[in-house]
């Protein structure tokens, strides 16, 4: 993917976010706050299942159906089990996985809608002992749905090399 749409790309989004920060509807600010506060619960969960290479426990926090659900470095998953399969045959020969966050936002669209930006590095630990980490971007949509927050879109991305 060329800088120049991904920098247009980013320019979209921020633009779309700043828009829908401004228009919360009837939402008040202690509102806002506890909206916040439960995404970022509901992400840490998630974090610690991926952190366990809990394929199952992970999936639990994402909305089950099939509509471009998550992207990963550029490659746009057609279903559910699609991606469930990709990230469990990812864990495959993963001893150890560490997901540490250095910047989380989370902007409140609606009472029942969240986006979450986050950017951190991902550590992991082969079964031979290799150790690799590598930068990441992370995007999520967040939607409440029978009293719990889950994922409706994801997308993550590792930067380019340079």
């Amino acid at each position: 993917m060329s800088n120049v749409f991904k920098a247009i790309l980013v320019l979209a989004c921020v633009s779309v976010a700043w828009a829908v920060q401004n228009d919360k509807g009837d939402t008040t600010a202690e509102q806002q706050q506890a909206i916040e506060k439960a995404v970022l619960k509901t992400h840490i969960q998630m974090t610690q299942a991926d952190n366990n290479l809990d394929v199952d426990k992970f999936f639990s926090y994402i909305l089950d159906f099939d509509k471009g659900l998550i992207i990963q470095d550029g490659r746009l998953f057609q279903t559910r089990q699609e991606a469930y399969e990709v990230v469990k045959k990812g864990f495959e020969g993963i001893s150890q996985l560490k997901r540490s966050y250095e910047q989380t936002h989370v902007t409140v669209i609606s009472p029942e809608t969240a986006l979450l930006t986050a950017q951190g590095t991902s550590t992991v630990t082969l079964s031979d002992g290799q150790t690799f980490s590598s930068p990441f971007a992370v995007s999520m949509v967040y939607v409440l749905r029978d009293g719990q927050w889950k994922v409706l879109h994801g997308h993550y991305s590792v930067p380019n090399p340079r």
